[in-house]
C-alpha cells in the first residue's frame, strides 16, 4: 500500500517520569496512526537497553545521574534507538514514536540536532505525560513494570520499591517541557493525568492535529465495547452486495434475541440507561438496532452506513463477476485500496468511520454498535491487532457479538453466536492481548 503521509516525516518523543503511561500512549498512538494508513513506528529507548546491556544489573542504581559508567551506557541505548528510527524513516517510514524519559533538555537538544542533521524534511513533537494521580502511578507500576523483564523472578514488592527508587533517580534531573527552556518554537503537549487536562504549543501540521484529536478523547477506563452486524438480510439471502433491503424473517428474529442478550448482559438498569447505541441509516441496521429494549434510543449515523458499491450496488457475486470482470480482478488484487467504480475503497470507509472511533474512545459507559460487515471490519481492526492491510479479510460473521474490554494495557475480548431459533448463546472465543506490544520496536 502506498504511504499517505507526504515527504515531511514526523518524529514524537515522548518525556516524562517512569510509569506515566508514556509507552501505553505511545502504542495507541502508533495503532491509530496505522489504522489511518500511516506507516508508524515505535522506538522504545527501555527495550534497546534491556538488549544491549541485560537486566540483571539495572537496579534503581543503574539510573542515578551520578552513576557515570551507567549514564554513559544509557545514553549509547537512547543513541541506538535514535539511529534505527532514523534508518526507520529513510526507508519510507511517515511517523516515528521515540519512546523514553528524554526527561532531561539536554537530551532533547541532542534529538533535535542529530534531527536536523540526518532528516532533510521533518518535524519534531514532544508529548509529556505529567501523572500526580498516586492511584494511577500504582495501577501502572504493579500492571506493567514489576511483571516487565528487567524484574523477572524478583519478588513483587521488591520489585515495587525498587522502581519506586528508579523514579526518583529520574526525578533529580528531571526537568519539563517549556517554551523557556526547549525553546518557544517547540512543538509541545503536555497531558496531565491520562487527559484531564492539555497544554499545547507550536502545534501545526495535519498529522499533529490528528494526535491531538486522539489523544484528547483517550482515557483509560475499561468499558465494555459491542459490535454486531444487522439480522440477516433479503439481499444476504440472495447474496447481493449492498442496497437497503429489510431483514429477513430470521433477520428480525435475530433482532429479538439480540435484545435478550443485551438485557442479560447489562443486568444493572444504571448501566443499560447509560449504554450508547449507534447504527446506520440502512433498513437492516435501524430494524435490527430499534429492537434493543434497554431504555435508550439508538443514534443513527451514515458515517455507519455499508461500504458504497456504487454501479455494483445490488447485484450478486456472479453478475459483478460477468459484466464487470476487469473490476473483479483488480478489487481481488488490492482488496484495501480497491474503490467500486462511483462507489468507496475500505480506505474511504476508515477515513469517514474516523468520528466514531473518537466517541467510542471518549465513551466510559458500554457502547453498542450495529452496523454492517465492512465498517465493522474496519472498526474491530482498530481495536486488535490486525494490520491494515488484513481489514478486508476479517471474518465477520452474521448473528454473532464481538465484546472487547480495552483496559490500560490489555484488552479482552469474547465472541457470542446467537442461534435464532433457540436463543442460545455460545461463546465461542476468548482472546486476552496486550495493548502494548503492538507495533514494537523497529530494530535495524
Amino acid at each position: 500500500m502506498e504511504s499517505l503521509a507526504r515527504d515531511t516525516k514526523l518524529v514524537i518523543g515522548m518525556v516524562g517520569l517512569p510509569a506515566r503511561g508514556k509507552t501505553y500512549i505511545s502504542r495507541k498512538i502508533a495503532r491509530y496512526l496505522n489504522w489511518l494508513g500511516f506507516k508508524c513506528g515505535v522506538f522504545n529507548i527501555g527495550e534497546y537497553r534491556r538488549m544491549i546491556c541485560g537486566t540483571k544489573e539495572c537496579t534503581a542504581d543503574f539510573f542515578d545521574p551520578k552513576n557515570d559508567e551507567a549514564v554513559k551506557a544509557r545514553n549509547e541505548c537512547a543513541n541506538t534507538a535514535l539511529v534505527d528510527l532514523i534508518k526507520f524513516l529513510k526507508e519510507g517510514g511517515d511517523v516515528a514514536i521515540y519512546d523514553g524519559t528524554n526527561t532531561s533538555i539536554e537530551r532533547r537538544k541532542m534529538v533535535k540536532q542529530t534531527l536536523t542533521e540526518k532528516i532533510e524534511s521533518h518535524s519534531l513533537m514532544w508529548i509529556e505525560s505529567i501523572c500526580n494521580e498516586e492511584k494511577i502511578i500504582e495501577t501502572n507500576i504493579r500492571m506493567t513494570k514489576v511483571s516487565s523483564p528487567d524484574y523477572k523472578d524478583v519478588d513483587p514488592d521488591l520489585a515495587t520499591r525498587d522502581f519506586r527508587e528508579r523514579i526518583e533517580q529520574y526525578r533529580k534531573k528531571y526537568e519539563e517541557l517549556s517554551k523557556e527552556g526547549d525553546g518557544e518554537n517547540t512543538a509541545f503537549i503536555k497531558l496531565y493525568d491520562v487527559g484531564s487536562q492539555f497544554i499545547m504549543n507550536n502545534i501545526t501540521g495535519y498529522i499533529e492535529s490528528k494526535v491531538v484529536s486522539f489523544l484528547m478523547n483517550l482515557h483509560i477506563t475499561p468499558r465494555p465495547i459491542y459490535f454486531t452486524r444487522h439480522g440477516e438480510s433479503a439481499f444476504n439471502i440472495e447474496d447481493r452486495v449492498g442496497g437497503d433491503p429489510d431483514l429477513s424473517e430470521r433477520g428480525y428474529k435475530y433482532a429479538e434475541r439480540l435484545s435478550q442478550f443485551f438485557r442479560g448482559e447489562l443486568e444493572n438498569g444504571n448501566i443499560q440507561k447509560n449504554t450508547k447505541i449507534l447504527t446506520s441509516t440502512l433498513k437492516r441496521a435501524v430494524h435490527t438496532a430499534s429492537m434493543i429494549e434497554i431504555g435508550v434510543k439508538p443514534v443513527y449515523l451514515k458515517s455507519l452506513d455499508e461500504l458504497n458499491a456504487g454501479t455494483c450496488d445490488g447485484m450478486t457475486y456472479e453478475e459483478i463477476a460477468t459484466r464487470f470482470p476487469i473490476e473483479v480482478k483488480e478489487r481481488k488484487s488490492d482488496k484495501l485500496n480497491y474503490r467500486y467504480p462511483r462507489g468507496e475503497s475500505y480506505l474511504d470507509v476508515i477515513q469517514r468511520i474516523e468520528p466514531i472511533i473518537f466517541e467510542i474512545e471518549r465513551s466510559k459507559q458500554p457502547v453498542i454498535v450495529v452496523a454492517h460487515q465492512a465498517v465493522i471490519r474496519c472498526l474491530y481492526a482498530y481495536f486488535s491487532k490486525h494490520d491494515i492491510m488484513e481489514i478486508p479479510y476479517i471474518s465477520i460473521p452474521l448473528h454473532t457479538v464481538v465484546k472487547l474490554i480495552p483496559g490500560t494495557y490489555y484488552a479482552h475480548e469474547t465472541n457470542y453466536k446467537i442461534d435464532v431459533e433457540t436463543g442460545c448463546v455460545e461463546e465461542i472465543n476468548v482472546v486476552k492481548y496486550s495493548l502494548i506490544e503492538d507495533y514494537r520496536s523497529v530494530k535495524a
